[in-house]
């Protein structure tokens, strides 16, 4: 099977009811936007289930909107496409935490840093990572990583 061949009846139209409260919380303008994005990013994965660029756009939008379990749906699947990318991991982590997984969401940190992520700063301010940070393994998780970002930019 074409990568994403499957997702494209399962995320378009997304949200299946869920993440209503958060989609109202976006600003208008954005989700008219986010929503003309998906529209148009359904109808290419529809022609093209495995065009990876598309597949990007989509995870960024679903989450954007507040459909986070469809945003995670494509973050794994990208992730299995790209074992080795660093920020595609890193958009795993984040779409693992919106969605409560922090076991998942610490180990998929853990792979991105060592697959060469290295905006620390980024990771402690990006709310997508709120669930995690306030897990009380945090802090200790923290510090292993910055230290190993240290020992790897030295």
């Amino acid at each position: 099977m074409a990568p994403g061949s499957d997702l494209h009846p399962t995320w378009y139209p997304p949200g299946g009811g869920q993440d209503v409260k958060r989609l109202e919380a976006v600003p208008g303008e954005d989700r008219e936007f986010g929503s003309f994005c998906l529209e148009f990013l359904a109808s290419i994965l529809k022609r093209r289930p495995d065009h990876v660029d598309a597949l990007k756009v989509a995870a960024h939008y679903l989450t954007k909107l507040g459909y986070y379990a469809d945003g995670l749906t494509l973050d794994r699947e990208l992730a299995g496409l790209f074992p080795d990318d660093p920020v595609v991991l890193y958009n795993l982590a984040c779409s693992l935490s919106l969605n409560g997984i922090a076991d998942e969401a610490f180990a998929a940190l853990e792979t991105a840093v060592r697959k060469g992520y290295r905006d620390a700063g980024h990771l402690l301010d990006d709310e997508d990572l709120a669930f995690v940070r306030s897990d009380p393994r945090f802090p200790d998780f923290i510090g292993r990583i910055l230290e190993s970002v240290k020992g790897m930019d030295a």
